[in-house]
């Protein structure tokens, strides 16, 4: 089975579809952002206080060396979809998933407190949706809509993988 990469709004379930389906496939689970805070030696957090373009640079940096993962599930970060060079890498990793999640679904339990891009309130939410939602769409290869319970969700996205030819497109 090739990669999956989830891409998807910060608070849309990457990280918990992610592990889910990664223990259901058995495949290895991959979280771009851990990924990126072990390599860098500081937390997401502190890496934005010295610039979101030394984040960026670095999420540029660890979608580069990802796409060379095998058997795995990997977690983006929701902004990885912004810069254009990541593109191609998201694209070589594997399937690409957007887990689309209802924004006011997100707002009801995000934690804005740990989420550099959210620190001024929801409004920034609503507006980074607006800005990435073509960029997602546009990347995709499958959408789940995570509106549901987490095993709903799950289910979801199976049927969608098992539909998948071996070139990687919806049959």
């Amino acid at each position: 089975m090739p990669n999956i990469v989830l891409i998807g709004m910060t608070g849309s379930g990457k990280t918990t579809i992610g592990k889910e389906l990664a223990s259901r496939l058995n495949l290895n689970f991959l979280d771009m952002d851990d990924y990126i805070e072990n390599k860098a030696g500081l937390s997401i957090p502190e890496i934005f206080e010295k610039g979101e373009a030394i984040f960026r640079s670095l999420e540029t940096d660890a979608c580069r060396e990802l796409a060379d993962s095998r058997n795995s599930v990997i977690s983006t970060g929701g902004g990885a979809v912004v810069t254009v060079e990541n593109h191609p890498w998201l694209k070589k990793t594997g399937t690409v998933v957007w887990i689309d999640r209802p924004i006011d679904l997100i707002a009801t339990d995000i934690d804005t407190s740990h989420r550099p891009l959210l620190k001024n309130g929801l409004n920034t939410l609503h507006r980074l949706y607006k800005e990435r939602q073509s960029l997602y769409a546009e990347l995709a290869d499958l959408v789940v809509t995570n509106d549901q319970p987490l095993e709903q969700t799950i289910q979801s996205l199976l049927e969608q993988l098992k539909t998948m030819d071996e070139k990687g497109e919806q049959s």
